[in-house]
C-alpha cells in the first residue's frame, strides 16, 4: 500500500486477456505519474451459485496462482512499485472504495467484447469518487493523441486540466460540438429550411468565437475543433478521423444537476467511441438542506 500523500493508481484486473490490458495501461500511466500502482482482484461470494466446497477451494487456489502471475508479469515491465490485493465482495464497490483516495481507478471494458461496456466498469465509472479511465485498446505506448469533450462550462474545464496534467507529453484536442437537436425545433416553429441553415451557420460562427475564448488560457498547449451534428456521432467520427488513442470528458457538464455523479455526454462516450475513455471527476457541490 502507498504512503500517504503519495501518488496511487488503483486498477481492477481479471485473469484474462483484457485484465493484462488493464494493467499495462495502468502501468503506463502511473510511470508517467511517478505514482504507486495497486492491482485488485475482486473475488465475487460463490455461495450462491451452490459451488461444492473442494470446487470453491480449487477456484481460490487458482485464482491465487494467478494474481501472482500478473503481478510478475506488471512488475518486470514497471518503473513503479506494484502491489496486488485480492478481496472478497461486489466488483464495482470494492474498486471504487480502493479507489476512494487514489489519483486514478482503471478499468477495462467487457471481457467478451471491448466494444462493449461490462457492468462494472460502468458502475465504477458513475460511482468513483475520483477519475476513471475505462481501457478497450493493447497498450503499446503513452497516450499520444488525446481528445477533450468540452462545452464550455467551468465543469468540462476540469477535463481539459485533467488531460494536461496526466499526459503533458501527448497531443490535446479540445472539441466542441453544435447540437443539432434543436433545428428540427426551428422548422416546427415555421422556419423554411434556408433560414435553419443561416441560423445554425449563425450559432457555428458563434461557437468558433466562444472556443478561441475558452481555449486562451492553455494557449500554446492545446488544438482546438468545432464540428456540429448529434453529440455522439459527431465525437465518434473526429475519434476515427484523427486517430485518437483516448477521449476525456468531465463527470458533469453544463446541463448536468449538482447532484449527478455521472453526465449524459460523460456516460454516452463509455459506449460511443472505439478507443480508451477517461471521465474526469467534478467534485459535485450539492449540500444537504
Amino acid at each position: 500500500m502507498a504512503d500517504a500523500g503519495s501518488k496511487r493508481v488503483v486498477a481492477g484486473v481479471e485473469f484474462s486477456a483484457i485484465g493484462r490490458r488493464v494493467a499495462d495501461r495502468a502501468r503506463l500511466v502511473a510511470e508517467g505519474l511517478g505514482a504507486d500502482l495497486e492491482l485488485v482482484h475482486v473475488v465475487e461470494p460463490v455461495a450462491e451459485a451452490l459451488i461444492e466446497p473442494a470446487l470453491a477451494r480449487l477456484m481460490r487456489e487458482r485464482q491465487e496462482e494467478a494474481a501472482e502471475e500478473i503481478t510478475a508479469w506488471c512488475r518486470a515491465r514497471a518503473a513503479v512499485p506494484v502491489s496486488m490485493e485480492v478481496v472478497k465482495g461486489a466488483p464495482a464497490w470494492e474498486l471504487t472504495a480502493k479507489g476512494k483516495d487514489a489519483d486514478l481507478v482503471v478499468v477495462g471494458s467487457s471481457s467478451e467484447d471491448v466494444f462493449s461496456v461490462g457492468p462494472t466498469a460502468r458502475r465504477v465509472a458513475r460511482k468513483a469518487t475520483t477519475h476513471t479511465l475505462l481501457v478497450r485498446r493493447q497498450p503499446r505506448v503513452p497516450y499520444r493523441r488525446i481528445l477533450v469533450a468540452v462545452d464550455f462550462s467551468d465543469a468540462s474545464r476540469a477535463g481539459v486540466e485533467t488531460a494536461l496534467t496526466m499526459f503533458p507529453d501527448a497531443d490535446v484536442t479540445l472539441v466542441y460540438v453544435l447540437p443539432a437537436r434543436f433545428d428540427h425545433m426551428l422548422a416546427d416553429a415555421g422556419l423554411f429550411q434556408e433560414e435553419v441553415e443561416a441560423s445554425r451557420g449563425r450559432r457555428m460562427d458563434l461557437a468558433f468565437e466562444r472556443m478561441d475564448e475558452y481555449a486562451q488560457e492553455w494557449e500554446g498547449r492545446v488544438r482546438t475543433l468545432v464540428v456540429d451534428g448529434p453529440t455522439m456521432g459527431a465525437i465518434d467520427e473526429t475519434v476515427r478521423h484523427r486517430n485518437s488513442d483516448l477521449v476525456v470528458a468531465a463527470s458533469r457538464g453544463a446541463t448536468a444537476t449538482r447532484m449527478v455523479l455521472l453526465g449524459t455526454v460523460a456516460e454516452g462516450l463509455l459506449d460511443a467511441v472505439p478507443c480508451d475513455v477517461l471521465i474526469a471527476r467534478v467534485r459535485s457541490a450539492f449540500r444537504r438542506p
